[in-house]
């Protein structure tokens, strides 16, 4: 196979990459809002969490005024909206942590039946409000998206390290379905914890 032919258009720009080319205008942390000093002392996930549920939302923005990309743009879809889910989670044991006073607290899992019952637990030492209908109902969802994408792969990947399918679990995806859910149980974790900072603000 030959070399490719270098496009180029009048002001010299190439489609390939080229030596000016480069990821990040400064290096990592030199520069700029998103590695800012004041950012990285506050050690905030809250632009991590919510950015993932916002670029989710975007997507189903795009798809609902063209009507098509579905099959394309679904997977990269629903890992947003389930690493947001996952992020709001470890998010949320962070917040019990505080108020415990303990630091290791977050379990190293991407499992979202195992951080949601991690979260349960600490709940019960702050708080006697871990059996509302809610939450019962919350347990059961996720242990449904385990189910079908267990370790956060299914919806990252085309297969598994085994080359099998990783969809195969899954029976059906409806994206709006997946959109309202998601943002039921993300309200409310959000409140959880919206519940768990007046505490710790009442507590000094």
């Amino acid at each position: 196979m030959g070399e490719p032919v270098m496009q180029k258009d009048s002001d010299g720009y190439s489609g390939f990459p080229t030596v000016k080319d480069r990821f990040f205008g400064d290096p990592l942390g030199a520069g700029g809002a998103w590695a800012s000093e004041e950012y990285r002392r506050e050690h905030d996930w809250y632009h991590y969490m919510t950015g993932y549920k916002d670029a989710a939302d975007v997507l189903m923005a795009h798809l609902e005024k063209t009507v098509r990309g579905t099959e394309k743009l679904g997977a990269p879809i629903v890992f947003l909206y389930r690493h947001h889910l996952e992020l709001a989670l470890k998010q949320l044991a962070r917040d019990c942590g505080r108020l415990l006073g303990r630091d290791d607290v977050v379990r190293k899992t991407h499992r979202l039946n195992e951080l949601w019952r991690r979260c349960l637990s600490l709940l019960g030492e702050v708080s006697e409000c871990t059996t509302t209908d809610e939450m019962q109902q919350t347990t059961r969802l996720l242990d449904e998206f385990c189910r079908a994408d267990p370790t956060s792969q299914a919806f990252r990947y085309p297969e598994d390290t085994k080359g099998i399918h990783s969809e195969s679990g899954v029976v059906e995806v409806d994206l709006d379905r997946v959109r309202e859910v998601v943002g039921k149980i993300s309200l409310l974790l959000d409140c959880i914890s919206t519940d768990l900072y007046a505490r710790e603000f009442c507590s000094f």
